[in-house]
């Protein structure tokens, strides 16, 4: 039997709990489907070790403090607890181990599919998030089977990876946290590309995002002068530099090829590993979704996260407005937008 509700999120991290808040507020009957077992689950797989690099008060979604000091830096767990502590209090109805295998249109707006379910809606808001499918690069096959590889996505503790020489390659936010949580058991090397431009967590005794907040440059649209000042990745905390002097990491360039267990980097130069994390990142999945609303790369056309599609929608995409759109307490400005989206387009379909 299909269920049908106004509006299905698809994704329950931090975008789609923001979506449900306005929705709530607005008065939309909404479902919220998540793949997870429990609300937060996402944050609960990072490593043991992780803290944000944005403070308390710039961890919180709207309507709900973060507990505890609001100038501390969280660790991954405390954002889960907080995510799940805020979908109770706002009474969100959450659709738990409800992974979404089909999202196509139909004759009433959508159909979606998951493994127990069907549902149909409307108007469906895609929050699936910034971070959808670890990717490792094709040199990963070049290692022999005496290596113990791993996606960052996968990394917990340093118990994890066996003694000896460990290889972290990218030099990004997860890269450099996770070389320096490997650095006092471990002969850590570190293999880096672009070099990204750098900032500690404080500046003048204030957060980094106190002065992004205040300076208004975090949520500013990309179009805009202040936005294009903050187009591309920025590395926050330790730099690969305070890594080789504080902690004994070896730098090393591009990794550019591998044989059984010697690594070999741009500059000629190879070493032996016992094990590699590979801090390389994600890559989008939308091959879910029968809509044709992508590009030639599979990325969504959209403005503002508001596709041709009528009723469809994106949000919590990496720059898919401002940096502040896959940022947890920034998330809001494109869900409060979108909302008033869903909101117009239902007045239409009533009227109609």
């Amino acid at each position: 039997m299909t269920e049908r509700s106004e509006v299905i999120v698809v994704g329950g991290g931090q975008a789609g709990l923001v979506a449900g808040y306005y929705l709530s507020r607005a008065g939309i009957p909404f479902l919220i489907l998540d793949a997870g077992g429990r609300v937060g689950e996402a944050w609960r797989r990072r490593w043991d070790s992780l803290e944000l690099f944005t403070a308390g008060r710039y961890s919180a979604l709207p309507g709900l403090a973060f507990s505890g000091d609001a100038e501390r830096f969280p660790g991954k767990d405390d954002v889960a607890d907080y995510m799940e502590k805020y979908a109770q209090r706002f009474e969100l109805p959450i659709r738990l181990g409800s992974r979404v295998t089909s999202l196509a249109r139909s004759d009433r707006g959508y159909l979606i599919e998951t493994a127990a379910a069907e549902y149909e809606a409307a108007q469906v808001i895609v929050a699936t998030g910034a971070y959808q499918r670890p990717h490792t690069p094709p040199v990963a096959g070049t290692l022999g089977d005496g290596v113990r590889q791993l996606h960052s996505a996968e990394y917990r503790t340093p118990s994890q990876i066996p003694a000896g020489t460990v290889l972290v390659v990218g030099a990004a936010n997860s890269g450099v946290g996770i070389a320096e949580d490997l650095a006092p058991t471990h002969r850590v090397h570190v293999s880096r590309g672009a070099r990204l431009p750098h900032l500690p967590r404080r500046l003048l005794g204030k957060s980094l995002h106190f002065w992004g907040d205040h300076l208004r440059l975090i949520g500013a649209p990309f179009h805009t002068l202040r936005g294009r000042t903050q187009r591309g990745d920025l590395l926050v905390g330790t730099s690969p530099r305070q890594l080789a002097r504080r902690h004994g990491v070896t730098l090393h360039p591009r990794t550019v090829d591998a044989r059984e267990r010697t690594v070999r980097f741009a500059d000629g130069s190879t070493i032996d590993v016992d094990a590699v994390v590979w801090a390389t990142g994600y890559r989008s999945d939308y091959s879910w979704i029968e809509v044709p609303v992508f590009d030639e790369h599979g990325a969504p056309r959209h403005q503002r996260g508001v596709t041709k599609s009528h009723g469809l929608y994106f949000l919590g995409m990496h720059g898919q407005y401002s940096r502040g759109s896959s940022l947890i307490h920034w998330v809001k400005d494109d869900a409060s937008y979108i909302v008033d989206q869903v909101r117009s387009t239902s007045s239409e379909g009533s009227q109609r």
